[in-house]
């Protein structure tokens, strides 16, 4: 039996991830006029960078190649590789998204708004969406029909991977759920400080700030990954995101200052011939 606070810690995740990115959207909207068009961007950035592109990425190194497979089935290395890739992917989304479909929207307040569409999805479909998953999950392992829909019809292996599911969210004490349930705080003030962050660079010339996206995040997917190889407990990744957590709250209160000082006066950039300038 799944207990039942671990199902209420389930339907609190379901609640924060709706509640968290739509209050700041309506927030941000009243008191920064934010850009409807810059949430849209940051959503799409989200979905096609990480969803789309990075998840190809993947399906081909962990599986289409079989030199890369038998490399990433050490833990280190695929926790290396997957905080990478997400870094990358993102950082290169939010670049694309700032410097292309953006281009006339480079405030601070545009930066805040790609991030509650960056941060707000991903609470949606992770947050609320899994834990909805596990919501139903829940209600069936309890009434004892979990096993119904797959019948005597699924193979041995679908009956395992059904099993370890059944497993997991009956023996996973209520205290994860709980810190799974309050993740999204952290997690969308740390996308949001990382559009910040991307934004600062391509407003000031300095490709320097795309490089501390790309590896604040890796760092952070790092941990995350030797979590889900079972070499680190869950508190330890939930401290280290809460952590960025409290630097991301820094760095989008302190982004007023570096935004203002940029609207007093024109940023100095280099002269960097045209053909390879990262920026324009």
């Amino acid at each position: 039996m799944v207990s039942q606070g671990s199902i209420m810690a389930l339907i609190v995740q379901v609640i924060l991830g709706i509640v968290i990115p739509l209050s700041l959207l309506f927030y941000c909207r009243r008191t920064l006029q934010i850009s409807y068009r810059a949430v849209g961007v940051g959503i799409l950035i989200y979905v096609v960078f990480s969803q789309l592109l990075e998840q190809v990425l993947h399906a081909y190194l962990f599986s289409g190649s079989p030199v890369t497979a038998v490399w990433l089935n050490n833990p280190w290395i695929a926790a290396v590789y997957g905080g990478l890739a997400a870094g990358l992917f993102e950082t290169a989304g939010r670049w694309f998204g700032f410097s292309l479909l953006l281009r006339k929207r480079q405030e601070r307040k545009d930066g805040i708004a790609a991030g509650i569409g960056h941060g707000g999805i991903e609470a949606l479909l992770i947050g609320a969406g899994m834990g909805l998953l596990g919501i139903v999950y829940a209600v069936m392992i309890n009434s004892g029909t979990f096993e119904q829909p797959f019948g005597a019809e699924a193979t041995a292996e679908q009956h395992a991977l059904f099993q370890g599911i059944k497993d997991r969210m009956i023996h996973t004490s209520q205290s994860e759920f709980w810190l799974g349930a309050f993740e999204r705080i952290p997690a969308v003030s740390i996308q949001i400080a990382l559009s910040l962050t991307v934004l600062y660079g391509i407003r000031t010339r300095r490709t320097v700030y795309l490089l501390y996206a790309v590896l604040v995040h890796a760092l952070i997917d790092f941990f995350a990954g030797l979590y889900q190889a079972k070499m680190i407990p869950l508190w330890t990744v939930e401290g280290i995101v809460w952590g960025w957590g409290l630097g991301a709250f820094f760095v989008i209160v302190k982004s007023k200052a570096w935004f203002a000082a940029l609207a007093s006066g024109p940023a100095k950039e280099e002269k960097v011939p045209p053909d390879i300038k990262l920026f324009h």
